[in-house]
């Protein structure tokens, strides 16, 4: 029989070490219902400070499902991802497509070319299948607008001639519409790297347009300094003949092609023109000129800027040029079979960087005397385009002109 005092013993005793752990387990179960309370308004503040950020500031959640390209005409344009449908047209909208072709993703991309464009070689050995995206309504001249947008493109590329006729009733139909120019180096530059923006790949962009102020500045660095007196005087020559009526035609001064020949060593007589097109001229201006180096182009199969050239020299009434007396008539190298301008070395399609190397060896040999411009071709095939040998190879034993 247990004592009564030893009973009051054993429940004091249970008591004394039961009552705290009944209380801390109260305690911890508060402690774990606050901390959860505070959580919950903490996720709660959180959510609410961020939508009212993403309020406030749309742009930075946009920006992770478009481009923003800021064009030639400095104009903001915002185009959703996935670009999966890239419309080059318009007039001179060749040189745009020669610069995307420059960009991997451009084979996937691209669409409406016109069947001229789908026809270079070059392009055909880049994207096999461009025969898929060609079109003659689209890729013209002047394209059908409802045509255009019935396309569904996400974004149509155009030179900056081309606003009125047709970009601006694309835009009013929705249309995204990005303007590009091309027309000196350092717009050249810009452009490739707008190209680059709709392609999403904005690090080759920088690669290519490094490339072009190497090769350019490499170019500077040696004819820089040239007198007056040691620069030949320089006449790029346009022969046209299109509807029978000939015609001689020299770029203003405001184009590439006159840039590029001050920048080979040379006084380029187009300095004296204006503007930003061509100049028709006299045979008189030109003998008045008298250049000391006629650089002939046609954009054209027939004549050929060969062909032009031959002629030239072979004419009575030019044997007083100083140019066509000393031999110093070249045809500028074209690439792409001379079908119109697309491949001529001299315009702004991706290989006027070539065009220069071969001007400045042309009118300053001396300077440029290891220059092998059949070589550096194909050296940019291969990096630009990425051809394999044999392929860019091919693409330099095609070329016509005065290449070497």
């Amino acid at each position: 029989m247990i004592a009564k005092s030893q009973i009051f013993k054993c429940s004091f005793s249970r008591l004394k070490h039961n009552t705290p752990r009944k209380k801390g387990e109260k305690l911890m179960n508060q402690n774990v219902a606050i901390f959860s309370a505070v959580f919950i308004v903490f996720i709660v503040a959180a959510g609410l400070a961020a939508f009212i950020i993403e309020t406030r500031n749309p742009s930075q959640h946009e920006e992770n499902f478009s481009v923003v390209v800021t064009d030639a005409l400095g104009r903001t344009v915002q185009i959703n991802l996935p670009i999966e449908r890239v419309i080059i047209t318009g007039k001179s909208g060749w040189p745009i497509t020669s610069v995307a072709y420059m960009f991997p993703s451009a084979e996937n991309r691209l669409y409406g070319l016109s069947p001229q464009t789908a026809s270079i070689q070059l392009f055909r050995m880049v994207d096999p299948a461009i025969d898929s995206k060609t079109s003659s309504d689209l890729g013209s001249n002047s394209p059908n607008i409802e045509e255009l947008a019935a396309a569904n493109p996400d974004v149509v590329i155009l030179k900056t001639s081309m606003k009125n006729q047709i970009g601006d009733p694309l835009e009013a139909l929705g249309i995204n519409v990005v303007y590009v120019d091309f027309e000196n180096l350092d717009s050249y530059v810009r452009d490739v790297k707008v190209i680059g923006k709709i392609f999403e790949n904005a690090a080759k962009a920088d690669e290519i347009a490094e490339y072009y102020e190497e090769k350019y500045d490499n170019t500077l660095s040696k004819t820089a300094s040239l007198v007056t007196e040691n620069r030949p005087k320089v006449l790029l020559l346009y022969y046209n003949a299109q509807g029978g009526t000939v015609s001689f035609n020299a770029p203003g001064a405001g184009w590439l092609q006159t840039s590029m020949i001050d920048a080979a060593g040379g006084y380029a007589l187009s300095n004296e023109l204006a503007g930003t097109g061509w100049n028709t001229i006299s045979f008189e201006q030109i003998a008045q000129w008298d250049p000391d180096i006629i650089f002939t182009v046609t954009y054209s199969g027939n004549p050929s800027a060969s062909s032009v050239k031959d002629n030239l020299l072979a004419d009575s009434t030019w044997t007083g040029i100083t140019a066509v007396k000393n031999g110093k008539v070249y045809a500028v190298p074209h690439d792409c079979s001379n079908i119109a301008a697309i491949g001529s070395w001299d315009n702004p399609c991706s290989r006027w960087i070539l065009g220069q190397l071969w001007m400045a060896k042309k009118i300053q040999p001396s300077l440029f005397a290891n220059l092998d411009l059949a070589e550096e071709a194909k050296e940019f095939y291969m990096r630009w385009y990425g051809l394999d040998e044999n392929n860019a190879t091919t693409i330099v034993n095609q070329i016509t002109g005065d290449l070497q």
